[in-house]
């Protein structure tokens, strides 16, 4: 005795074959958007420590360029070519940690010592005798960023500039770190 196939059992054995592929869709879907969704944290995750990194090594540079900066204000001011370090904290952060960091900064050294040909004021009297001379400085600033009572650096830039200075009248001290082999290693180029 058969039957004849009428359309809703062929519909029934048809869903029956089917039955939970919705389910394995749904899955495949759900496993996808998990991934992509564990893949935009990382990245987010990533781009939060690039940005950390970048805050670090952006605070020693201008620190370093800072210290270059008070050489040359020492020079200007006090006629004063010496080494100098300098240091400060950073109290209190979110994370309750302390910061400190240095800047050694080398001795301002001239390194070139020509004349002033366009300088009004470089007529001292005679014009075989210059007073006033366009001379050019070399000054390396070392900063090095710390987390707490630590020795360890988290971050640490060397900065070395040449300064221009005219009309200027050299000091004899100037040159005194031209015969210290320990100043002059400060110096780098």
């Amino acid at each position: 005795m058969n039957r004849p196939s009428t359309p809703t059992t062929a519909r029934r054995r048809c869903s029956r074959g089917e039955a939970g592929s919705a389910y394995v869709l749904v899955l495949v879907a759900l496993v996808v958007l998990v991934l992509m969704g564990l893949s935009l944290a990382f990245t987010s995750q990533t781009e939060v420590q690039i940005g950390a990194n970048d805050r670090k090594v952006s605070r020693v540079f201008y620190a370093a360029e800072s210290g270059i900066a008070a050489a040359e204000a020492k020079a200007i001011v006090a006629a004063d070519y010496s080494a100098v370090t300098f240091s400060y904290n950073e109290p209190g952060t979110a994370q309750g940690l302390d910061f400190k960091s240095t800047v050694e900064v080398s001795p301002l050294l001239p390194i070139l010592d020509t004349p002033c040909n366009l300088c009004e004021i470089n007529d001292a009297g005679s014009y075989s005798e210059k007073s006033f001379r366009k001379i050019n400085h070399a000054v390396t600033a070392v900063a090095t960023r710390y987390a707490g009572t630590g020795t360890t650096p988290l971050a640490q830039k060397a900065l070395t500039a040449m300064v221009e200075m005219q009309p200027w009248k050299v000091a004899p001290d100037a040159y005194k770190p031209l015969s210290d082999p320990v100043l002059l290693a400060k110096i780098k180029f």
